[in-house]
């Protein structure tokens, strides 16, 4: 069967315009034309629309796409498929997450505590962070666990951790050594807030990478690699005092939630 140019925008959901737009590139060549000129397409320039558009759906930017249609390198439509089906379920959980923020959210305004201006900006910038790092399951456990929390700590969380954080900054920049008294003291502090939320290890492993390399989380947080390896080194000098246990490992972004 062969198709006109408007019958394949039609069909497709595509404009003409990027069928011509294919075309320029080399992508999409009708396969053959009308007396008259017209472009007709036919069953094999379908299947290649299709890959097409399938490389565009997983990622790839079209000057990246032409190598990968020709004969020696076409993939195996049912990986191809394979490969679509990942990336649309990646986009519902996606969405699905942001379903689940937006119902949180709704529920919190229905109850009269909406949040303000700056909170929705760091709801937005922290939700585009965590989702570089984290699945979709994994931001949900950390849902959860603030969610499990009682109010107190939570409280205690918003006041206590952006209060350490300052203390732990300027002892970093004035040169505090970190076992001094005042450090002793901000760390014990920030392993109390550390063990209401036991996140489990690959959380915390892929929690680290993201303090280490991630500017994004730097800036909502105030967390950088140097003061991430502070913090770090006044956990492990208060951990025998406080009867915990002395063996290397990073604490830095647990209570950051």
């Amino acid at each position: 069967m062969t198709y006109s140019i408007g019958d394949l925008a039609q069909r497709t959901g595509l404009t003409v315009r990027t069928l011509h737009h294919y075309e320029q590139l080399g992508l999409l060549l009708p396969s053959a034309r009308t007396d008259g000129g017209y472009r007709l397409y036919g069953d094999a320039d379908v299947q290649r629309l299709h890959r097409i558009l399938a490389y565009r759906q997983i990622g790839l930017p079209l000057k990246d796409i032409a190598p990968l249609l020709a004969p020696d390198a076409v993939v195996p439509l049912a990986e191809l498929l394979d490969r679509q089906i990942a990336a649309v379920e990646a986009a519902i959980a996606a969405q699905q997450q942001l379903l689940s923020n937006l119902r949180r959210v709704s529920a919190r305004a229905r109850g009269g505590d909406a949040p303000g201006t700056e909170e929705l900006l760091r709801l937005i910038n922290a939700q585009r962070v965590f989702e570089r790092h984290y699945s979709a399951e994994e931001i949900d456990q950390l849902h959860t666990l603030r969610e499990a929390l009682a109010p107190s700590d939570l409280d205690r969380f918003k006041r206590d951790v952006p209060r350490l954080l300052k203390t732990f900054r300027e002892g970093l920049k004035a040169g505090v050594a970190p076992d001094a008294p005042s450090m002793r003291e901000a760390a014990l502090e920030w392993t109390a807030l550390e063990a209401l939320v036991p996140v489990d290890e690959e959380i915390r492993r892929k929690g680290r990478q993201m303090v280490e390399a991630d500017t994004g989380f730097h800036q909502l947080s105030g967390m950088d690699a140097a003061l991430a390896r502070f913090i770090d080194a006044a956990v492990a000098a208060v951990k025998p005092a406080a009867g915990l246990p002395s063996h290397p490992e990073s604490h830095a972004e647990s209570p950051v939630l």
